[in-house]
């Protein structure tokens, strides 16, 4: 009688699985030079691996925005150290980059804080303190009171200027600008008033930073409408933007950054867009 040949069983899925990743070589690590900065080192890796910042911001779940923030170096646009420090992590590891290193790296470049690394200095037994002469402890009050009246002075000047540029909201009469610009007020002017408490910063068409603090909610600040003029705040929906006194709706999404919007593309809503006033 024939005997039945025995054949191989067929291997499952998983087998098949473990083959293919057996069999496909491991990508190689990116080459990096180590005089670059730690953002560089990011985009240059993600450029060398052929993915775009949306295709990273899928694979490890964290905002385009944010790795963004980390290629630009960018603390202001990211939601604090620990959770800047741990995209960072995953991104590196992502990339195939050395996570120690390049967080090391990051933090030095971008003069992080370390407070939970600060460790009381401890003083060798044998030190004896250094005797002070006695005009040191009078030096140091003249310096302090020096400083302090130094500061005053820019702190003043400082609210002087932002005084002039924040004004109140559209209708109530009154403006924040100087008595010489009311003869000839200009063609556009362009107000970006806090609904919420916010972070928002102005940049000139040259990069200069005009405006970069935290504004209340009510606060108003008229910017130079010149061309090239952007703004960046941490939450669109904190500010409201106004030309000419008509409402051109948030600055952006609520809850998301803003990178960059030109105040050139700023224009009223029209008639068919304008939404009701917030309660």
């Amino acid at each position: 009688m024939l005997q039945p040949i025995p054949t191989d069983p067929q291997p499952t899925g998983e087998q098949v699985d473990a083959r293919a990743q057996r069999q496909t070589p491991a990508a190689p690590p990116p080459v990096l030079d180590n005089t670059w900065r730690a953002g560089r080192k990011l985009s240059e890796a993600r450029a060398q691996r052929g993915w775009t910042l949306d295709e990273v911001a899928d694979r490890i779940r964290v905002r385009k925005e944010f790795l963004e923030a980390l290629e630009g170096m960018n603390i202001k646009l990211l939601p604090g150290k620990a959770y800047a420090l741990a995209f960072l992590r995953s991104y590196a590891r992502e990339l195939g980059i050395e996570e120690k290193a390049i967080v090391d790296q990051f933090q030095d470049e971008c003069a992080l804080t370390r407070d939970d690394e600060v460790k009381p200095a401890i003083r060798s037994p044998a030190s004896k303190p250094r005797q002070r002469p006695p005009w040191a402890a009078a030096a140091a009050l003249v310096l302090i009171a020096a400083g302090f009246v130094g500061w005053r002075a820019v702190d003043s000047q400082l609210r002087s200027e932002t005084e002039q540029q924040v004004a109140v909201a559209p209708g109530s009469g009154s403006v924040g600008a100087t008595p010489a610009s009311t003869a000839a007020a200009p063609s556009r002017v362009v107000e970006i008033r806090a609904v919420s408490d916010g972070w928002l910063e102005a940049r000139g068409p040259d990069g200069t930073v005009f405006l970069s603090r935290n504004l209340r909610a009510g606060d108003v600040y008229r910017p130079d409408p010149s061309p090239g003029w952007t703004l960046h705040a941490r939450d669109g929906g904190a500010f409201e933007l106004f030309v000419n006194g008509a409402s051109a709706g948030l600055l952006g999404t609520t809850g998301m950054p803003v990178l960059g919007r030109s105040i050139d593309e700023i224009q009223p809503l029209t008639q068919a867009q304008v939404v009701s006033p917030r309660s």
